[in-house]
């Protein structure tokens, strides 16, 4: 991969906001570990959901398949955090990486689907 790749910047990108919402759940979980056992596996198991599509991104951005799975794990993430019913500042921090992740994924995938005018973006 080079920086002459057009997908190194937004892979690079999407991959190091995944590292942060890997961190905020992780220090998250070291919140909750002694008082909410369930709490802290369920955050534990929410970031490292993360990681191979982070290191992917990070590695190869311009694989599809990671794209595609930043995509669908995003947007499972956007809803569980509007699950948790945030109001003001909290509907911010929640929502910031996986509607950054969301909005920069649909980004890149109109982007390919215009670059490959004679292929399906699928």
């Amino acid at each position: 991969m080079s920086v002459s790749d057009p997908w190194w910047a937004p892979g690079r990108i999407a991959s190091l906001l995944g590292a942060g919402g890997i961190a905020v759940h992780l220090a998250l979980a070291g919140e909750h570990a002694g008082h909410a056992p369930a709490v802290l596996a369920g955050l534990a198991v929410l970031a490292l959901v993360c990681l191979p599509c982070g290191f992917q991104l990070w590695k190869r951005p311009s694989d599809r398949a990671a794209w595609t799975s930043l995509l669908a794990l995003s947007g499972l993430m956007t809803l569980l955090h509007l699950g948790m019913r945030p109001q003001g500042a909290m509907l911010f921090a929640v929502l910031a990486v996986p509607v950054a992740q969301l909005l920069l994924g649909f980004t890149v995938m109109v982007r390919r689907a215009q670059a490959a005018p004679g292929r399906s973006p699928a």
